[in-house]
């Protein structure tokens, strides 16, 4: 991963240090690089607190929206130009923000280096673009050139990332990597108004103002769509924490009286956690409770609501289920469970043989409410406890 990072690193620096050697600069260049670069700091000064307030909810994981500056860079500047563009900017953001996190110098030297490959590709696809235009409209050249930039600065950038976090942390699944959506479309939306604000300096400069405000409100509502994640679900597993969990079982189970339906709780319970913290440490307990929790979101249903209820034990309500299939959905978790190899950062032999018992309540032969229902699969699940631990039960109520 390291010589995978600094080969990077040299690569962008050394392509960047010929460019700008042999660029005769132009004073429009130039004054483009410098608006670019105001309107950067205006936005960053208006929007610090919502910056840093995303930044401390994400940490290294944090999107920003510098593609906007960065990406009109490289459409509108010589390829010099805008790498000097990319280090300003972000340098300025890294000072007014990004260092609240802490984000270690290379990290910061790498993530700059990504930004200027990017613009290097973006300004190469542009080029073919103006050199092979063939017989279309200026306007539907300047799309597809712009479209085509858009793709290439996304690949070189998200792809170049996702290889050193693979090589850093290897996952067992690529999905792992890809799986937030949300950042992916807010780094769309970047680019697309840097897309804008290229065109806008290249007919009338001074429009380019106008896309100060809505960057300031897709901030706030990205920043809203954090706040709202980390108030409804839990730190480590990603899953619904209690509280929600709770009140979206109580409106699934008015849902199942009013349409006369059945409905299913389950309570799932690791086995034998206490020993898996002292023997393995209790970063790997958690790698643990977050590949369970993985297991049971590919188990069961999108809508189901599953949630952590504290330590190791987590929660689920299955809408429209009998007995028989709650049973036979949770057999299958039961050996999902008992089939997971969760990979140790020490490099280590992965921990295996884990096991959970599970005890499940149905509606309305258990109960009504979500309370009676919780205790009548907490019961089933201790009557799996003392029956040898690794099984299902369902509640004898």
């Amino acid at each position: 991963m390291q010589a995978f990072v600094l080969s990077v690193d040299v690569l962008v620096l050394t392509t960047m240090v010929t460019l700008v050697a042999t660029t005769q600069p132009r004073w429009f260049d130039y004054s483009r690089l410098a608006l670019l670069l105001g309107l950067c700091v205006v936005f960053e000064e208006i929007s610090t607190r919502v910056s840093r307030l995303r930044v401390r909810l994400a940490g290294y994981g944090h999107v920003d929206m510098t593609s906007v500056w960065t990406f009109a860079g490289a459409v509108v500047l010589p390829p010099a130009e805008a790498a000097l563009l990319c280090v300003a900017v972000l340098g300025y953001s890294w000072a007014r923000r990004d260092r609240d996190i802490g984000m270690r110098a290379y990290r910061q030297v790498f993530g700059a280096a990504v930004v200027i490959g990017s613009c290097f590709a973006a300004r190469a696809a542009l080029m073919l673009w103006n050199a092979h235009g063939g017989v279309l409209s200026p306007a539907l050249i300047m799309l597809a050139s712009v479209a085509t930039a858009m793709l290439a600065y996304a690949v070189v950038n998200t792809g170049v990332l996702f290889a050193a976090i693979y090589l850093a942390v290897r996952p067992q699944r690529l999905r792992e990597l890809s799986d937030n959506w949300q950042d992916l479309s807010l780094e769309a939306a970047t680019l697309c108004l840097g897309g804008l604000t290229a065109a806008a300096l290249l007919s009338e400069p001074l429009l380019t103002i106008l896309v100060v405000p809505p960057m300031f409100v897709l901030q706030r509502s990205v920043l809203t769509k954090q706040l709202e994640i980390a108030a409804t679900t839990d730190g480590k597993t990603g899953l619904l924490n209690a509280a929600t969990w709770q009140h979206l079982a109580q409106r699934e189970l008015a849902r199942a009286e009013r349409e006369h339906q059945s409905a299913a709780v389950l309570i799932i319970d690791m086995d034998n956690f206490k020993r898996v913290n002292d023997t393995y440490g209790h970063i790997a307990g958690d790698a643990v409770l977050r590949a369970v929790a993985g297991c049971l979101a590919e188990e069961m249903r999108r809508y189901d609501a599953i949630g952590r209820f504290g330590g190791e034990e987590f929660v689920a309500v299955l809408s429209d289920v009998d007995q028989a299939a709650a049973v036979a959905i949770s057999e299958r978790i039961r050996e999902r469970i008992g089939a997971l190899e969760v990979p140790r950062h020490d490099g280590e032999p992965p921990i295996t043989e884990l096991s959970g018992s599970i005890g499940i309540a149905c509606y309305p032969a258990h109960g009504s409410t979500v309370e009676d229902l919780l205790h009548a699969a907490d019961s089933a699940m201790y009557a799996a406890k003392h029956c040898g631990r690794n099984r299902v039960e369902v509640s004898a109520r």
